[in-house]
């Protein structure tokens, strides 16, 4: 049985190299070194780099979920839609370099991401389909406005290298958490 704890730590450690040298730096060598192990440890419990970058992902959606079940107060599966997308919008918050190197990279390696899609498909809703005339239906265009609003706070931060201070990140989340009154009568599941 692999002990969670050093599975983790070794986790925790490829995260560091990718913050400090970027993605392409997490190699076996660097994140055993890192991780203070050798090289025998670290692929005892990851065998080959893409079993070491899945278990980032998987680690980087249980971390996501659970900060999301928390902002809810409850799990995706007993929240209505806008309480899900709600708790989305409330931990959009500002990435590491590493968090953001590996979410980024995720579109190029999605078999390795679906732990992290996985997380997102229930906390958010899929793009609306267009109604009569293409027209979209404005209550799914209000919900995919927050969602997107939410995702360019941490690519703006990616993208521009200006850190939102956290005052205006919070205050910024809960306008847009606002628009989607969830006292509203969205009681889809």
């Amino acid at each position: 049985m692999v002990r969670p704890s050093k599975k983790s730590a070794i986790v925790e450690a490829a995260m560091r190299v990718a913050e400090e040298q970027g993605l392409s730096a997490v190699t076996i060598d660097a994140v055993a070194e890192q991780a203070g192990i050798t090289k025998g440890g670290l692929l005892y419990h990851f065998p080959s780099r893409t079993a070491l970058l899945s278990g980032v992902y998987e680690q980087l959606a249980a971390d996501w979920e659970k900060e999301m079940v928390s902002a809810a107060g409850k799990p995706a599966s007993e929240a209505t839609r806008a309480e899900r997308l709600a708790a989305y919008v409330r931990v959009a918050r500002s990435m590491t370099r590493a968090e953001l190197v590996f979410m980024a990279d995720g579109a190029a390696h999605r078999d390795l991401f679906a732990p992290c899609a996985e997380v997102a498909a229930r906390w958010t809703t899929p793009l609306p389909q267009p109604g009569v005339d293409d027209r979209y239906p404005r209550e799914e265009l209000r919900m995919l406005t927050a969602r997107m609003a939410a995702d360019g706070l941490w690519s703006y931060e990616a993208l521009t290298g200006e850190p939102i201070p956290q005052a205006l990140r919070v205050q910024l989340l809960e306008h847009i958490a606002a628009s989607l009154d969830t006292t509203s009568t969205d009681s889809a599941r």
